[in-house]
């Protein structure tokens, strides 16, 4: 699932793998990629993928087309 960056962490989750649930901001940063600007977020119990997030790559135009 892709997050958008500035308000995933006052969303609610829950990890298909074992069940955890809360908000965003508990999740934990996984692996990052530097040339597409794309974050993974991880549970915070079993380290399972949850989501996603992708910094705007063009303009603030674009970005907010695709998340708003």
């Amino acid at each position: 699932m892709q997050v958008n960056y500035d308000t995933y962490k006052s969303m609610d989750f829950t990890c298909p793998e074992c069940g955890w649930h809360g908000k965003g901001e508990e999740l934990l940063n996984g692996e990052f990629s530097e040339v597409h600007l794309i974050g993974d977020l991880e549970c915070p119990k079993c380290f399972h993928l949850i989501a996603h997030w992708q910094a705007p790559l063009t303009n603030n135009t674009d970005y907010e087309k695709n998340y708003s």
